[in-house]
C-alpha cells in the first residue's frame, strides 16, 4: 500500500470512531461492563485529573481505541463510540 493509501485508509477509519451518529451511553456502559469490567474496575477512570490521559474527548476515544486493539477486541466505530459516550457521561465530563 502506497503511503498516500494509507494515510487516506487511517483518515477515514478515525473519522468513523471520532463521530457516530448516536451514541448510546446504555449500551456503551454494557460493552464495558462485558468486555472491559473484567480487567480492571471504573474507579481507574476517578484518578486525580492531573494524573489522568484524558483530558479530551479525542484523548478518551483514543484511549479506548488503543486498549480495544491491545486487548483484540473486535469492537465497531458504534461500539467505541458508545463506550466512550459512557465514560464521557459517567466519570469524564469532558467539555465538547
Amino acid at each position: 500500500m502506497r503511503r498516500a493509501e494509507l494515510v487516506a485508509a487511517v483518515c477515514a477509519v478515525a473519522t468513523l470512531a471520532a463521530a457516530p451518529a448516536q451514541a448510546s451511553p446504555e449500551r456503551g456502559k454494557e460493552l464495558y461492563e462485558l468486555h472491559c469490567g473484567g480487567c480492571h474496575y471504573e474507579r481507574v477512570h476517578e484518578r486525580d485529573r492531573w494524573r489522568s490521559k484524558i483530558n479530551s474527548m479525542a484523548d478518551l476515544r483514543a484511549e479506548v481505541a488503543r486498549w480495544a486493539k491491545q486487548t483484540k477486541h473486535a469492537f465497531t466505530a458504534e461500539d467505541l463510540g458508545d463506550i466512550v459516550e459512557y465514560l464521557d457521561q459517567s466519570h469524564y465530563q469532558l467539555k465538547r
